[in-house]
């Protein structure tokens, strides 16, 4: 028996391992939408009685005689087709293989606008950009990307398996700045179909979308002292850029002087003429979006006095003069007040005492104007001090004054920033509840109630540790306000049991309190679902006739995939489930277990598939033969 069983696995060595009778070429076949397709299923086996092609187009009845067999469509329009070739081998078996086709169009418009907003943008808020794409396929294997001018923002792709044409919209937040301002915004619909398809791949991009950025005024660098002599002109320079360009308006405290104004480009400048006396000038520029004051103190110098000559040895002449010290030496004049602190950060509801001095003696009293804790003229004093014990007026701006024995009234506005940390930070979804899909976007928004200074505030996104987006305001009320702030996400399955959270962050400064005060919300907790997934991809078997072979199917994918294998059946092979793993289990492989196995992994959002194709050796003894020997 021990020499019948060596003779026989001799002659199987000697005649050689099957191999899978069907080749196909190409092996897989990208298309054009309406295009033409022209593969070629060839066999090298002779021992045959036929080849075919199944389709709903193009499709082949048995030729024999032949070695290959052409599937051809002159307008393919399927978009779910499978071309399977055939071929009829002599022992009875008919191994197939079928054609991975991918049918595409490029989408027939690709548009971009902004969602629920028209007109300019206003700086530092949120504003949610939207890319229409019409009637386009396959989506899995669209990606569709974002530009500022030529510069790349992000990139969207989608998991959808489906084959046919779509409507499809992808989204991007902006939060723009000034320099934004004439930005253009594109999006394109790139389809990536792999090394089979087109190179370089087809794509689409939508008009450009311009956008004007709106945003409050602010002061270009100047002086904010000026000195000069006494009887000479002088320019105060009141630049500032903002859009829509900023009204001016100057005031002063001083009727002295011819004053004009002149403005070129953003260059807003004042013109006094013959000035003798110190003075101080408020210049106000103010845009639909804000308003904002600088003081300019223009500080006159005195010159010294000459006086004619009364006693001299020389001879006199009319225009002989004499320098002798004047009522007033040289000097440069200070602004006379001060504040200590300069500025001060407030909690609302604490209190606050701030100090106003002067280093002159030549006064009649100073004083505090303020809605609350101001001081009438105090006389023979050098400070006063403005309090508050409970401060709640947001738009409180105490003022500091002095009077001078010449008859002026310089003062100094204390700058106050009342804050209040929000009563509430939450975080959700907008417009979904329960799992997310992979691949597609959703919005997180941040509610956050009753916060101010809103142009202070930082909304901080993360993802577990990890930092994602600051947003900031320019909103210059000072007022409490609710706000929110939104986040666009596309999560991967990397990103199932993520935790995301929003902290609202006032930064005010470094008069502000150290850390910067913080609400964080509680986290948001997401379930990522995602089509199935082989751990390996497609494979072919060798296995000896008369052996035992086990064929393994395991995926992942969210909800776990439910698995099912494909194939020919036979009283020798087992199906088994351990699991979410199925196995197929061939005990005594014989030539007729040899073809191709696949295996079908399938969710909610999904499903894949993956072939096994499993080659015997060739045997000349007939099946019943291994059974009796085994």
């Amino acid at each position: 028996m021990i020499s019948l069983m060596l003779g026989l696995l001799m002659l199987m060595l000697l005649h050689g391992v099957v191999t899978f009778p069907l080749e196909l070429n190409p092996p897989r076949v990208v298309v054009r939408y309406r295009d033409s397709v022209s593969v070629n299923c060839s066999t090298s086996s002779t021992d045959h009685d036929g080849m075919g092609w199944e389709a709903t187009f193009g499709g082949k009845s048995l030729e024999q005689d032949v070695n290959v067999v052409t599937w051809t469509v002159e307008n393919l329009t399927d978009w779910t087709i499978e071309p399977k070739c055939y071929i009829n081998l002599n022992d009875g078996k008919q191994p197939s293989i079928v054609l991975p086709v991918i049918l595409y169009k490029t989408p027939d418009r690709v548009s971009i606008s902004v969602l629920s907003h028209s007109g300019p943008m206003v700086e530092g808020t949120q504003y949610q950009l939207q890319c229409d794409i019409q009637n386009i396929a396959p989506l899995q294997n669209l990606v569709v990307k974002w530009y500022k001018g030529n510069e790349p923002l992000d990139n969207v792709t989608y998991s959808n398996v489906s084959k046919r044409p779509e409507d499809v919209s992808a989204t991007l937040m902006i939060s723009p700045n000034r320099n934004d301002d004439g930005a253009q915004y594109r999006c394109r619909a790139e389809l990536d179909l792999g090394p089979e398809g087109p190179q370089p791949h087809p794509t689409v991009t939508s008009e450009p979308l311009n956008i004007t950025v709106h945003y409050a005024p602010e002061f270009l660098p100047g002086n904010d002292t000026v000195e000069v002599s006494a009887g000479s002109d002088v320019s105060l320079d009141c630049s500032a850029e903002g859009n829509p360009p900023p009204e001016l308006r100057w005031t002063n405290n001083t009727a002295e002087g011819n004053a004009n104004e002149t403005t070129v480009g953003r260059l807003r400048t004042l013109n006094i003429s013959r000035v003798t006396a110190n003075a101080t000038y408020n210049c106000t520029v103010t845009n639909r979006l804000g308003s904002i004051t600088k003081q300019i103190h223009v500080l006159v110098d005195v010159p010294p006095q000459q006086h004619p000559t009364m006693f001299s040895t020389a001879p006199s002449t009319p225009d002989t003069m004499t320098t002798l010290p004047g009522t007033a030496k040289p000097k440069v004049v200070t602004f006379p007040l001060e504040l200590n602190p300069p500025r001060v950060v407030v909690r609302y509801r604490d209190s606050v005492s701030v100090n106003c001095s002067t280093s002159s003696t030549d006064h009649d009293g100073m004083g505090w104007e303020a809605t609350f804790g101001g001081k009438s003229l105090e006389q023979d004093v050098n400070v006063v001090t403005w309090t508050v014990e409970n401060l709640t007026d947001w738009t409180i701006e105490p003022k500091c004054y002095i009077n001078l024995n010449d008859g002026e009234q310089p003062s100094i506005v204390l700058p106050v920033i009342l804050y209040k940390t929000p009563d509430r930070v939450s975080i959700s979804v907008l417009s979904h509840s329960g799992p997310m899909v992979e691949g597609t976007q959703y919005q997180l928004q941040c509610d956050i109630q009753n916060i101010a200074p809103l142009q202070n505030l930082v909304v901080k996104w993360y993802k577990g540790n990890e930092p994602l987006d600051n947003v900031t305001y320019s909103n210059i009320s000072k007022r409490p306000e609710d706000v929110s702030a939104t986040l666009m996400i596309s999560p991967s399955k990397d990103d199932n049991g993520t935790q995301y959270r929003c902290r609202a962050e006032l930064d005010l400064g470094p008069e502000g309190p150290q850390p910067h005060p913080t609400v964080t919300s509680e986290p948001l907790n997401i379930t990522v679902h995602y089509a199935p997934k082989f751990l390996l991809g497609n494979d072919t078997v060798e296995v000896s006739a008369g052996s035992d072979v086990s064929l393994n199917c395991s995926a992942e994918g969210n909800p776990p995939p439910e698995m099912k294998w494909n194939y020919t059946a036979a009283r020798n092979v087992k199906l088994s489930t351990e699991g979410r793993q199925r196995t197929v289990r061939i005990t005594t492989a014989t030539s007729t277990n040899a073809g191709i196995y696949i295996c079908t992994a399938t969710n909610i959002v999904g499903t894949a598939t993956r072939t096994t194709t499993l080659l015997t050796m060739k045997g000349i003894i007939p099946d019943r033969l291994w059974d009796m020997l085994c």
